[in-house]
Parts: C-alpha cells; structure tokens; sequence
C-alpha cells in the first residue's frame, strides 16, 4: 500500500499525540511507502520551527527516537492507494482537492477530538453533549456511536522499543508523582494544556517514576484515551483505571486488561490486596504481564498502523 499522509501545518500543534502516533507506526510498517506531507519535521528530531519543550508533552515517548526520512518527497510525480488526512481539521486546517486527486479521490481521515470542546458535528450522549463523528471512512479515537459510514475505532500507541524491562527490585512508591488529581479523588487542578502539572522535564526522570511504582494510577480527563496509559503499562507498573467499567467499548483503549475503581475505598482495598508487605501477589504479577501482552499487541504505534492498513485494504480489494 502506498500512502500519503498529510499533517498538520500549524506550527503550534506539531505534539498532536493521534497524528504522531500513527504517523509514527506507519512509517515503521510502511517505510518510503507511506510519505508524511508537508514533512512532520519533529518526528525526524528537526526542531528548528518548534522547541520540542514547547510541544504538548514535551514529546516524551513519541519523539524519543527520531524516525528515518524518505528518500523521494516530491509527492506530484508519485500516485499513491489512499491518502490518510491526520488532525489538521481539528485546528481549521481544510481539505486538498490536488492532494486527494493522487489517490484518485480515496481518502481516509484520522478523527483525534477529545470528547469536549469545538467541532462542527456535537452529540449527545449518555445525557451530555459530547463530541461526535466528523467523517466518513475515519479513524475515531474517542467513538461512542456514529451516523457516518466507514467510522472505525483507533487511539493512541507507544513505540515498542519505550517498553521498559519489568522490575520489582526497583519499586519503592505506591504509585507515580504525576498521578492526576481525579484518579486520587483530589480536588481537580490539572486539566487544560500548559505544563504547569508536569512534574519532569526529562524523559528518563518522568520513567524512572513510573518504574519505580507499584501503580499507575490513571482516569478520563478530556477523553477515555491518554498517552499515560502505554506510558504507564510500558514502564512496568500496573494500571489502575478510574471508572474504565463506565468506559463506551469503542472508545480507546479498548478491551484493557485492568483493575476499575470508582471510590477511595475500592482503589485502597485494590492496593492492599495486591501488594502485601511490599510484595507483589500472584494476582499482582498476572495483572501486570496481561497488560504488557496486550500493549505489545493492541497499544503499540505500529500496532494501531497496522489496523489502520489491514480496514483500508480491504476497501482497496
């Protein structure tokens, strides 16, 4: 399958954590088969129009390693099966007729909206307005119905090689200092962008974290999906979900294994019993390896790419 992949030209919103993910996957299975256009500069470490500081996350996980360039960018002397639209859309960027007459007129689109917020197509659902389906022939990260034709559920992945190695030895903390204030039952002072809720600034410090906890505790903020959850899952703690019972199904990540919580008294009974005398229970260390089973195959970036190629060939048949 050749693919092009067109990205989004704002400079601002070069960490959109939808369009890196699977660019990113692409790229691995595809290689020079799959062409990012304009180029997503930060994915090849060139940071020379954004600080990689500045982008939302700082670029932990998805821009850790630098993905190899193409060798032939000229996309007007090259015809491709499908042209893939990331998240421009959602910052005002249009469509490009010339670009979809390459693949002659088979278009696909990438949906990464959060579940609130500005869009052109609102639903409600389950007794609130939320954000619904934009397209047809879309890949949707936070799906809960559709009235739109070809709407398939994606989200978010981690590169395989940012799977940590699974210690115990290590672990000397319940859970992770970034954990988010709804999934301990704080009074809630971390929504929004901004980094003013970051607590690391380099990359190996935010894992070691992670590595050294027992539990990663995690939540819903502006949708069911988040990054924290592969980060999470590949540093070798074990997830605990925050009402993922309460989770739409289609809605990513989809089919974790994980423990659901939805008060205080439950996540404590949770910890207690899976951590006994600072030792990890059988019960623990199954968790644990089903949730690193199911990231290495659902929760990767090549992962979610090759779901994405396996639905758009079938329409190319």
């Amino acid at each position: 399958m050749r693919m092009l992949f067109i990205t989004t030209k704002n400079k601002l919103y070069q960490g959109d954590l939808l369009e890196n993910t699977i660019l990113h996957g692409l790229r691995s299975c595809l290689g020079d088969e799959c062409v990012d256009y304009p180029k997503k500069k930060v994915m090849y470490h060139d940071f020379s129009e954004v600080h990689k500081d500045n982008i939302h996350g700082r670029g932990f996980s998805l821009l850790t390693t630098p993905i190899k360039d193409i060798s032939n960018r000229n996309i007007f002397d090259q015809h491709f099966d499908v042209v893939l639209y990331g998240d421009g859309h959602i910052y005002g960027e249009g469509r490009n007729v010339i670009y979809e007459s390459l693949a002659f007129g088979n278009v696909w689109f990438l949906d990464g909206h959060d579940l609130y917020g500005h869009a052109p197509n609102k639903i409600v659902f389950d007794d609130e307005e939320i954000i619904g389906t934009q397209f047809n022939n879309s890949f949707k990260r936070e799906l809960t119905k559709s009235s739109h034709k070809n709407v398939y559920p994606t989200g978010f992945g981690i590169p395989k090689e940012r799977l940590l190695k699974f210690n115990t030895a290590i672990k000397h903390q319940l859970f992770q200092k970034t954990v988010p204030d709804h999934a301990v039952f704080r009074n809630i002072n971390d929504l929004g962008g901004g980094f003013k809720h970051h607590k690391f600034s380099i990359e190996s410090e935010y894992y070691n974290d992670l590595s050294s906890s027992w539990f990663g505790l995690t939540c819903k903020k502006g949708g069911w999906d988040c990054l924290r959850h592969y980060e999470i899952i590949a540093a070798g703690a074990c997830l605990l979900f925050r009402d993922y019972d309460k989770k739409p199904p289609l809605c990513s990540p989809q089919n974790l294994p994980c423990f659901s919580y939805s008060s205080k008294e439950e996540l404590d009974s949770i910890i207690n019993r899976l951590i006994v005398n600072n030792k990890p229970t059988d019960e623990y260390i199954d968790m644990v390896g089903k949730q690193r089973k199911w990231l290495l195959e659902f929760g990767t970036t090549e992962s979610r790419a090759n779901n994405i190629i396996k639905i758009i060939g079938e329409y190319l048949l």
